[in-house]
C-alpha cells in the first residue's frame, strides 16, 4: 500500500467512526440521534450556567481575604460553575494570582477547572461510563486540592503578590429572580440531562415544567442571552469535537490492541503514568478527550490509565504548560506539572483496582 493509499485509508477511518459515534450510538446497528439531541441538551445547560450564574461570586472567594478552607473548596469544583475549558482557564488564572489569590487556591482552581468542566462529565458519564465518571468527578475535587495545598506549603514563604484585589470585586448583575426559583431552573435541567431522550415520557414531562419556569421567572432578554451563550459554546466547541472524534477513529485504526496491552493494558503505577505522560503532553479541547479514552478503551486501554489521562489530559498540554510557566516561574510550573502527572497516576491506579473489586 503506498503512503497516499494508506493516508486515504487513515481519512476513510476516521469518518467512518466519526459516523458511527454520531447516528449509531446504542448498537452500532440502528441509525439514532440520540447522541445529538444528548449533546444539545449539555451544550444548553453549559450555556445557562454562564448565563445564569455569577462567576463574579466564584471569583470573589478565592480572594485575599477568603479563608482558606472556604477559597479550597470554591477552587476545587469552580469549574462547574465556570464552564472553563484548558485554555480559557489560563488568563483567569493568571488574573486571580496577579490580584491576589493565593498559590493554593489558585492552583486548585487552575487544575479543577478544565477537568471538571460540565459538558466533558457529562460526555464521560454517557459515552464512557459511570465508574469512570465518579473516579474524574472524586479524584478532579480531592487533586486540586492536594496540589494546591502541596503548592501553597513549597511556596508560600516566597509568595509576591499584587494587593489591589478588584478582580474579586465583581458584583453580581441584578436580577429579580429568587435564589430558589434558579436551583428549580437547574434542577430541571439536570434531571432532563439524566431521563435524556432515552425516556421520553418523563423528559417531556420536565421539559413542560421547563417552559412553565420560563415563562413565570424569566424575561425575553435572559432567554435570548441563554440562547447567545449556549450558541457561542456551541461554535466554539463543537468544531473542534468533531475533530476530535474524527483523529480518535484514526487513533482506533492505527493503535494496536497489543501496543495499548503493552504499554497501559495493566493497571500499575509504570501504565498510569505513562497515561498521563500522554495526556499532559497532548492537548485536547474541550470534549476530545472523551471519545478519545473511548477509542483506546475499545482497543485494549485498562480503566485505571484511562482515568489517570482523564485527570492529566484536560488540565496541561504544551501550550497550557508553557502559559504557566510564564505566569507563575519555572520551578514552581515545574513541580505543579510533576505532581500532576505523578498523582494522577496515583488515582488512576487506585480507581483501576476499585473498578475490578
Amino acid at each position: 500500500m503506498t503512503i497516499l493509499e494508506t493516508v486515504w485509508q487513515l481519512i476513510l477511518d476516521g469518518l467512518i467512526f466519526l459516523r458511527n459515534y454520531v447516528f449509531y450510538p446504542s448498537d452500532g446497528e440502528t441509525f439514532s440521534l440520540l447522541r445529538i439531541m444528548s449533546l444539545f441538551i449539555a451544550f444548553s445547560i453549559s450555556g445557562a450556567i454562564v448565563a445564569f450564574m455569577s462567576q463574579g461570586a466564584i471569583l470573589k472567594h478565592m480572594g485575599p481575604k477568603a479563608k482558606r478552607v472556604k477559597a479550597y473548596a470554591v477552587a476545587s469544583v469552580s469549574g462547574v460553575i465556570l464552564a472553563v475549558c484548558s485554555c480559557s482557564v489560563l488568563p483567569m488564572f493568571a488574573s486571580i494570582r496577579k490580584k491576589g489569590a493565593g498559590i493554593g487556591p489558585a492552583i486548585a482552581f487552575l487544575f479543577s477547572g478544565p477537568a471538571i468542566n460540565v459538558l466533558a462529565l457529562t460526555l464521560t458519564f454517557t459515552d464512557i461510563g459511570v465508574d469512570i465518571g465518579l473516579a474524574r468527578v472524586i479524584g478532579a475535587i480531592i487533586l486540586s486540592v492536594v496540589i494546591g495545598f502541596t503548592m501553597y506549603v513549597i511556596f508560600h514563604k516566597s509568595e509576591e503578590v499584587d494587593e489591589k484585589p478588584a478582580v474579586f470585586n465583581v458584583m453580581d448583575e441584578p436580577t429579580t429572580r429568587k435564589p430558589w426559583q434558579t436551583g428549580l431552573f437547574f434542577a430541571t435541567l439536570f434531571v432532563i440531562l439524566i431521563f435524556g431522550v432515552y425516556r421520553p415520557a418523563p423528559t417531556l414531562v420536565f421539559v413542560g415544567l421547563l417552559i412553565v419556569q420560563l415563562i413565570l421567572f424569566f424575561d425575553l432578554d435572559d432567554i435570548k442571552n441563554w440562547g447567545r451563550e449556549t450558541y457561542d459554546l456551541t461554535k466554539k466547541i463543537l468544531p473542534l469535537f468533531i475533530v476530535g472524534v474524527f483523529f480518535a477513529g484514526i487513533i482506533s485504526s492505527v493503535v494496536t490492541e497489543d501496543m495499548l496491552t503493552r504499554f497501559v493494558g495493566s493497571n500499575n503505577y509504570g501504565s498510569n503514568v505513562i497515561a498521563s505522560v500522554i495526556g499532559a503532553t497532548m492537548y485536547f479541547a474541550t470534549l476530545t478527550e472523551v471519545p478519545i479514552v473511548s477509542a483506546l478503551l475499545a482497543n485494549g486501554m485498562h480503566r485505571g490509565p484511562a482515568t489517570a489521562l482523564l485527570l492529566a489530559g484536560p488540565s496541561l498540554s504544551i501550550p497550557n504548560m508553557i502559559i504557566i510557566t510564564k505566569v507563575i516561574g519555572v520551578k514552581r510550573a515545574s513541580v505543579y506539572i510533576t505532581l500532576v502527572v505523578l498523582l494522577s497516576a496515583v488515582v488512576g491506579l487506585i480507581a483501576g483496582m476499585i473498578f475490578y473489586l
